[in-house]
């Protein structure tokens, strides 16, 4: 399935697990999710949570009935090749395109945060060749990577968590009225952006599901970790709200904002500095991902012997990307994210066509017998 060495690495559940995890968290934990509907955000994170879990079996699906084969190997194989390929072929275009956003996003965050003097192609060039290097390593990396960045974004919460009750900041009055505005502002919330990101993004790990060395494993892995992703996301908003009530929705980064909120005998405070690491970690793991999504889908698709040939390109024209997409953060957020790239890319390539193919998938399977 792979380029090289990347060929007989096989991935081991719990590797499927942490890489599934932190994928999904991505940029999520950093941006927020639920902001739209205010205090209510926690009922869209768990409603887009259900309905995240349906769309996973959609994928889970295809895979067992196309065993064996990658997610750009499923359409030209139900579709036929002249029809199935080329609709392939969106995919790792989306995910090239996804790994230019998440360098964007990295630099929106930096320039705004900690380093708002530096010029943004010193640290989203940095990103870029640190991208580049893991992705040349190919899965074997990513499996290791996310072995060790799993533990630490979970202490990392806990810690927080902690000391966010500590610092006796959290008013759970704050969580009332429920639905005072109906259920509107969280349906807002969870279509068309819930549903797709990040659940729906997670097909990209498709690619590797040939990979796993228990494949068997995989539905139920995945489950667990979209669950357990799910649910953290839902306290970070959680948390949020019982800082902010529903102002939290106007903050940018709520979880760094959420971070300045620790105050522990004027000794343990300014922990801003955490979020910036939480967002490194998680989006170099997804953006190490999209980019060997995009990669290995094109070197599956056009027969080449080796992905490796085509990473410095790659990363130069994501980096290209990440820099010149928007002009501001509100722009690539609000214009770019929410009226064009969700509704008219993603739920096309994430929910529509997906559900088409296990449709025809599955007509023709049951024709067979």
């Amino acid at each position: 399935m792979g380029g090289g060495e990347d060929m007989t690495y096989k991935i081991s559940a719990y590797q499927l697990f942490t890489i599934t995890f932190i994928f999904q968290l991505g940029t999520t934990i950093i941006f927020g999710f639920g902001g739209l509907a205010g205090r209510d955000a926690w009922i869209g994170d768990l409603t887009s949570l259900g309905l995240g879990l349906c769309v996973i079996w959609i994928y889970t699906a295809l895979m067992r009935m196309n065993p064996g084969l990658s997610l750009v190997e499923w359409f030209p194989a139900q579709l036929g090749r002249w029809i199935g390929t080329p609709i392939a072929f969106l995919y790792p275009l989306m995910f090239l395109y996804l790994t230019g956003r998440i360098i964007a996003d990295i630099r929106d965050m930096v320039s705004t945060t900690i380093l708002p003097g530096t010029p943004p192609l010193v640290f989203a060039g940095l990103f870029a060749i640190i991208i580049a290097y893991c992705v040349y390593g190919g899965i074997e990396i990513i499996a290791r990577l996310g072995e060790l960045i799993f533990p630490v974004v979970v202490v990392m919460f806990i810690t927080e968590t902690v000391l966010l009750f500590g610092s006796g900041v959290l008013h759970f009055e704050y969580i009332q009225p429920v639905l005072e505005k109906g259920w509107e502002p969280v349906w807002k919330v969870v279509y068309p952006n819930g549903i797709t990101q990040p659940f729906g993004e997670t097909i990209a790990l498709a690619m590797f599901w040939p990979d796993v060395k228990n494949r068997e494993k995989v539905t139920k892995i995945t489950f667990l970790a979209t669950l357990l992703a799910g649910l953290m996301i839902t306290c970070f908003d959680l948390l949020a709200i019982l800082v902010y009530s529903d102002l939290f929705s106007r903050f940018l980064y709520p979880l760094y904002t959420l971070l300045s909120m620790i105050s522990i005998g004027k000794f343990i405070e300014n922990l801003q500095m955490f979020g910036v690491m939480y967002f490194f970690m998680t989006a170099l793991i997804k953006n190490v991902i999209n980019l060997l999504v995009a990669l290995r889908g094109i070197q599956q698709l056009t027969k080449m012997k080796d992905y490796r040939v085509l990473v410095i390109p790659a990363a130069a024209i994501a980096l290209f990307l990440g820099l010149t997409m928007s002009r501001n953060i509100a722009e690539h957020i609000y214009f770019q994210h929410y009226k064009i790239l969700v509704p008219y890319f993603w739920v096309p390539m994430f929910l529509v066509l997906p559900a088409i193919l296990l449709i025809v998938t599955w007509i023709r399977q049951t024709l067979r017998k």
